[in-house]
C-alpha cells in the first residue's frame, strides 16, 4: 500500500547519494532529492522522462547494453559513465544498478544508486600525471648524470620526454650568436614529419621571435601556450602545428649561471596539458639538463652537477610529500626506501624495513601485492583490497628506474572504506524497500482469506450447535483467525506513513502494539518478559509508529543477545521493561528502561552503537542502521536514547521522552 512504500522511500529520500528507479523502457518512476539537486531539475521534470536524457548520446547505447545484461540470476551490476550536468559540462558518475523481477522472472523495473566521482577521476588523473612526471624526471636525470656525449644526451632526453611523458613531440634548440639570432635545432624526437623544416624561429624581438621557444630564450622564463589554435604568438606556425596534432606547447629556457643558451620545447596532443606540478618538474629538469650540458662541456664540474641533482632530488621529495595520498617507494627486495608524510601519519615510520613484515606482520609477501608484477612488466598496476585494519584501499603501483640496474615501485594508497560502505549499504536499503513493498502486498492478501476462514468458522459454530456437536473447535478457529487479523492490522499500522502528526500517546499502548508483533517469538525462545509500567504514567506527545519502531528495534536486539547467550531455557533469560516518571532540568519526562542479561557490549564499542553502519552482530545479521535510526527518532522527539552495559553480563537501553506539556501541570512526579 502507499503508506508502506512511503516509509521505505523516506528512508532514502535524504541520503547523500543519487537514487533513481525506472521502468524497462527507461521511463523514470522515482528519484530522491539528491538526484534532483545534482541535475538541477525538479522531481516533476524528471518523473516520466527517460533516464537516458542526462547521458551523452554517444554513450546511451552502451548504457542500454549494460543494463540489458542483468538477469534474475545476476541482477546487480556497477559501472561508471559520463553524464551532462545542467551547465552542459560532462561529469563522471559511478552507479550500481539492480534489476527487479517478479515471481515469474519478468523484468519489472530497475533501481540505480549513484555518486559523482568527477573529483576522484580528476584527482586520480593528477596522481597518474605526477607519477609519470616523476618517472620522466628520474629517467632524464639518469641520462644527465651518466652521459658523456652531449648530442647523444640531448636526443635521448627528447625521446624519454615523449615516451615517458606521453607527449607528441619534443625538441631542443640552441640560441645562435648570429645577427638574426637564429635558433638551431640540436635534438628532436616524436611525431615531427618535417615540422621543424623552414620554421625560421629566432630569439630576436621580431615577428618570428614571438614563438614560445624564442620568447623563452629571450626573456629567460618558461612560456606556455595552453591552446595553440587561439594563441596569437603561434601566428606564423599555427596551421602547420594543427596539421601535426599539436594542441598545446611549453618552452623552457636552458640557462647556466643566468646565461641562456637554448630551450627545450614540448608539444602535447591535448589542450592545457601542462599543470603547475608538471611545469615545476620540467623546470627542474631543464635546470638539471643545462647544468649537465655545461658539466660535460667543461669536464670539470661533474661533482658539482651530482650535488645539484641531489639537491633537486630533495626538492622532488618535498613535492612528493605534498601529494594528498599515502605514498611510499619500495625496491624489488620489498624494502621501503621512502614514504611521504601522510603515509607516516597513517601507518608509521618503516623506511629501511621490509614492507610485509613491518606493516602486516607476515613472513612472506602479501598474496594481493602487484609490485613485482608491475616492475617485471614495466607498467602501472592497480587494485582494490581490504588488507589493513579491515579498511578498503585503492592501490596504484608505478615502476620507475632510479639507476642503471635497479627498478623500483612508487605505491600510492587511497582509503576508500567509507565510500565502499556507503555503496553497499545504499544497495541494501534499496533491497529493503523492495521487500517492504512485497510485504505490504502479502499483508493485504492475508486479510482476505482470514476473513473467509472466520466467516466459515462462524457458520460451523451454528451448525455444530444445531447438531449438538462440540462447537469449541470452530470457536477456536475464530479466535485464532481474529488474532492473525489483529497482528496483520498492527503490522500495517506500524509501517504506515511517517508524516503522522504528533499527538498525545500512552506509552503502555505503544508497547502493547509492539509486543504483539514479537510476543510469539519471545515465548518460543523461552524468554521471560517482565513489564512494570505504572498506570498513571504521563502521556507523551509523539508519532506513535516511530516510537513503536524504536521499541521494536530495542526489543529485537535484546532478544538476539539473550538467545545467543542462552540457546536453551535459563533462569536468567529475562527481558525486563520498566517505566517511570522522572524530571530532567526541572521538566517532566517518561523513562522506559529495557534490561536484559544477554551478551552485553564492551566499553570500547558502547559509544559507537548509534553510529551509522556500526554493528556488533556478525556480517549478514545486522546492517548497523537500526540504532542509528532509533537515535534520530528519539532526538527528533526531544528525548534521549542511551545505553549502560557490561560485556558478557547485561545491557540497559534507556529511552527518555518529554511528557506531554498539555497535560495538567499540577501532576507531580
Amino acid at each position: 500500500m502507499p503508506e508502506i512504500k512511503y516509509q521505505y522511500r523516506s528512508i532514502v529520500e535524504d541520503m547523500p547519494i543519487m537514487i533513481c528507479s525506472f521502468l524497462p523502457d527507461g521511463k523514470i518512476t522515482y528519484v530522491n532529492k539528491t538526484y534532483c539537486e545534482h541535475f538541477n531539475k525538479t522531481r516533476e521534470e524528471l518523473i516520466g522522462s527517460s533516464f537516458l536524457s542526462v547521458i551523452p548520446e554517444t554513450k546511451q547505447k552502451i548504457m542500454m547494453d549494460i543494463i540489458s545484461t542483468l538477469t534474475a540470476a545476476s541482477p546487480i551490476q556497477s559501472h561508471e559513465n559520463p553524464v551532462i550536468d545542467s551547465n552542459g559540462v560532462t561529469r563522471w558518475q559511478r552507479w550500481a544498478n539492480c534489476a527487479v523481477f517478479d515471481d515469474l522472472g519478468k523484468l519489472i523495473a530497475y533501481q540505480s544508486i549513484g555518486e559523482d566521482v568527477t573529483a576522484y577521476k580528476r584527482k586520480q588523473k593528477a596522481i597518474l600525471k605526477k607519477n609519470r612526471a616523476l618517472k620522466l624526471y628520474s629517467e632524464c636525470n639518469k641520462l644527465i648524470v651518466h652521459g658523456r656525449n652531449e648530442s647523444d644526451i640531448l636526443n635521448k632526453i627528447c625521446r624519454v620526454i615523449v615516451e615517458q611523458g606521453n607527449y607528441r613531440f619534443a625538441w631542443i634548440g640552441f640560441a645562435g650568436k648570429d645577427k638574426a639570432k637564429t635558433v638551431h635545432v640540436k635534438a628532436r624526437y616524436g611525431f615531427e614529419e618535417g615540422y621543424l623544416d623552414d620554421l625560421n624561429i629566432t630569439w630576436a624581438d621580431t615577428q618570428f621571435g614571438q614563438s614560445p621557444t624564442g620568447t623563452a630564450i629571450r626573456l629567460n622564463k618558461p612560456v606556455i601556450s595552453k591552446q595553440i589554435s587561439s594563441d596569437s604568438a603561434f601566428g606564423p606556425w599555427k596551421e602547420k602545428a594543427q596539421k601535426h596534432g599539436y594542441l598545446s606547447n611549453i618552452a623552457l629556457p636552458l640557462n647556466f649561471e643566468h646565461q641562456v643558451f637554448g630551450a627545450l620545447s614540448i608539444y602535447a596532443s591535448e589542450e592545457d596539458a601542462f599543470s603547475a606540478d608538471e611545469t615545476r618538474l620540467l623546470e627542474e629538469l631543464t635546470n638539471d639538463l643545462a647544468h649537465g650540458i655545461m658539466a660535460i662541456r667543461s669536464q670539470k664540474n661533474v661533482r658539482q652537477a651530482q650535488k645539484i641533482i641531489k639537491t633537486e632530488r630533495d626538492k622532488l621529495q618535498k613535492v612528493v610529500n605534498s601529494i594528498g595520498e599515502s605514498m611510499y617507494i619500495v625496491n624489488k627486495d620489498f624494502i621501503i626506501e621512502f614514504q611521504n608524510n601522510i603515509f607516516k601519519e597513517q601507518f608509521g615510520e618503516f623506511v629501511g624495513q621490509i614492507c610485509y613484515k613491518s606493516m602486516f606482520q607476515r613472513n612472506e609477501p602479501c598474496t594481493f601485492c602487484l609490485m613485482l608484477e608491475s616492475i617485471n612488466e614495466n607498467r602501472m598496476k592497480q587494485l582494490e583490497t581490504d588488507f589493513l585494519n579491515k579498511n578498503h584501499y585503492d592501490i596504484i603501483f608505478s615502476p620507475f628506474q632510479e639507476s642503471d640496474t635497479e627498478i623500483k615501485s612508487v605505491v600510492v594508497m587511497r582509503d576508500i572504506t567509507e565510500k565502499k560502505n556507503l555503496q553497499a549499504e545504499a544497495i541494501r536499503v534499496g533491497h529493503l524497500a523492495s521487500l517492504g513493498e512485497l510485504a505490504a502486498g502479502v499483508a493485504h492478501e492475508i486479510n482476505n482469506p482470514i476473513t473467509g476462514i472466520i466467516s466459515i468458522a462462524e457458520i460451523l459454530t451454528e451448525r455444530f450447535h444445531e447438531l449438538g456437536g462440540d462447537k469449541r473447535i470452530p470457536e477456536r478457529i475464530i479466535n485464532e483467525g481474529e488474532r492473525i487479523g489483529k497482528i496483520v492490522k498492527n503490522l500495517l499500522s506500524f509501517a504506515r506513513d511517517k508524516k503522522e502528526e504528533y499527538c498525545p500517546t500512552n506509552v503502555n499502548d505503544i508497547l502493547e502494539l509492539t509486543l504483539e508483533l514479537v510476543e510469539k517469538q519471545i515465548a518460543r525462545d523461552g524468554i521471560l518478559l517482565l513489564i512494570n509500567i505504572p498506570s498513571d504514567i504521563p502521556e507523551i506527545n509523539a508519532r506513535s509508529q516511530e516510537i513503536q519502531q524504536v521499541f521494536l528495534n530495542i526489543v529485537s536486539n535484546a532478544r538476539y543477545a539473550l538467545q545467543k547467550k542462552y540457546p536453551k531455557p535459563n533462569e536468567n533469560k529475562i527481558l525486563e521493561i520498566k517505566g517511570e516518571k522522572i524530571k530532567i532540568d526541572g521538566k517532566r519526562h517518561v523513562r522506559i528502561t529495557f534490561y536484559d542479561r544477554g551478551l552485553g557490549i564492551s566499553k570500547d564499542f558502547l559509544d559507537r552503537v548509534a553510529n551509522p553502519f556500526f554493528s556488533t552482530k556478525p556480517p549478514g545479521e545486522g546492517t548497523g542502521l537500526g540504532l542509528s535510526i532509533s537515535h534520530g527518532i528519539i532526538k527528533n522527539h526531544g528525548g534521549n536514547l542511551w545505553f549502560e552495559s557490561r560485556k558478557g553480563e547485561y545491557t540497559k537501553a534507556v529511552v527518555d521522552l518529554p511528557a506531554n506539556n498539555k497535560q495538567s501541570s499540577q501532576v507531580d512526579i
